[in-house]
């Protein structure tokens, strides 16, 4: 089946509503005087935009940046000569909160009578409690995905985005790759490198990679 169109209707409304935390939250944990905000924030939106990859976010139509943040989406699926399961996935994005609307073949369906919402983004078509196949005609679906940010980010999550902005922005004035140093004769030092003990192939620390697992399409 062909995927559907996927359009942003509500984008989040601005760079703060699409970041995983605050500046002034890394602020606290880096323990430190005087930090430089704008430097911070700017990292938060990098750190951000690599959790969206890493998770495989689906891109809109119009190719706006993908987010965990609460966005109104629309997706579409055309009318096709091929039948369809008892089950739609709509395109990845997490969580899905609320459906708003689905539009059958011209026809409005209502919520837990026509069909349900599954974990995963999946829409299961119903009647009279029975699961049943989708029709082939076009359906529309408007459902609101994301967090409203960054007050509604889990915690586990917001966590790890913080550890990892911390690395980055600890590195900005050293070896980005430098874990730790060790001076008495003369010097020695341990590295964090793309798929070792503590850095993951994408280069979020594997703990931020499990915080993101939940959150995660896993089929590409």
């Amino acid at each position: 089946m062909n995927p559907p169109l996927l359009e942003v209707i509500t984008p989040a409304a601005s760079a703060a509503a699409r970041r995983l935390t605050t500046a002034a939250k890394v602020q606290v944990a880096l323990r430190l005087g005087t930090v430089d905000t704008a430097l911070i924030e700017s990292i938060i939106d990098s750190v951000s935009g690599e959790c969206v990859r890493f998770a495989n976010l689906a891109r809109s139509a119009s190719g706006t940046v993908p987010t965990f943040g609460q966005e109104v989406l629309r997706a579409t699926w055309l009318g096709t000569d091929m039948d369809r399961s008892s089950i739609l996935i709509l395109p990845w994005r997490a969580p899905v909160t609320a459906v708003g609307s689905v539009v059958e073949d011209g026809t409005s369906l209502a919520l837990n009578t026509d069909f349900r919402l599954l974990g995963s983004g999946m829409l299961e078509r119903m009647a009279a409690d029975f699961p049943v196949c989708w029709s082939t005609g076009k359906i529309v679906v408007s459902f609101t995905a994301g967090w409203s940010l960054p007050t509604d980010v889990p915690a586990e999550l917001e966590g790890q985005v913080i550890e990892q902005v911390k690395m980055k922005y600890l590195a900005t004035d050293r070896d980005p790759a430098l874990r730790s140093e060790n001076t008495p004769d003369v010097w020695s030092g341990s590295y964090a490198v793309a798929g070792g003990d503590s850095i993951g192939e994408s280069g979020l620390l594997k703990s931020l990679e499990a915080a993101l697992s939940p959150f995660k399409a896993w089929a590409v």
